[in-house]
């Protein structure tokens, strides 16, 4: 892991010119904001998003393509315990997968919506409260954090930046359907109840 406090200012710095991601203004940190990069294997980016939702007191809303972390997913179920606003959305796959995070979350009772719209719903980001963000190329899996060549970034305070992907977050849960035991979707993308 490295801790990059100075690399909020430096993206502050090129993110002055007016630049737009796939429409939406790119956000601007707020004073004091920081950045963690953590590239695998080795260094514990699963614990550390987990160590992120356990200092949550408002939300933690996760998305994600792959989910196998057991780090991960224990603390998710344990910010739901806590009362906090919970929300999870996965890929088709995720719904029918052996070794999915899918059956825990649901036997937790932690709301969980799976998108089956398009062929991958490949994000893979955290947000937690309203201003820590985290995303980059590694899926929610121990594999992901332990054995691939993967990144993952906690970007914090930066309230504009939670506020656009939690945006998106809304968008990808209004487009999926909640989960349940034993759903299927046909090829169209449409869920069916098939056992």
């Amino acid at each position: 892991m490295k801790c990059l406090p100075g690399l909020a200012l430096l993206l502050t710095a090129a993110l002055t010119a007016p630049v737009h991601a796939a429409g939406h203004p790119v956000p601007l940190p707020s004073s004091g904001a920081s950045a963690e990069v953590f590239f695998s294997p080795g260094a514990d980016s699963d614990r550390a998003i987990a160590h992120a939702m356990d200092a949550a007191h408002r939300r933690v809303w996760i998305a994600g393509y792959f989910f196998t972390s057991s780090t991960i997913a224990k603390a998710v179920a344990q910010a739901h315990a806590r009362g906090l606003d919970v929300r999870v959305v996965l890929d088709s796959s995720q719904a029918t997968h052996q070794y999915s995070s899918a059956t825990y979350f649901h036997h937790q009772g932690v709301p969980l919506w799976i998108d089956a719209r398009y062929p991958v719903m490949h994000h893979k980001f955290v947000l937690v409260d309203a201003d820590t963000v985290g995303f980059g190329s590694m899926n929610f899996t121990r594999a992901g954090s332990q054995q691939n060549a993967e990144n993952f970034n906690l970007f914090r305070g930066w309230p504009q930046l939670a506020a656009t992907y939690a945006q998106e977050f809304e968008r990808l849960q209004q487009e999926s359907e909640r989960y349940r035991p034993g759903m299927r979707f046909d090829k169209t993308g449409g869920g069916e109840d098939r056992p």
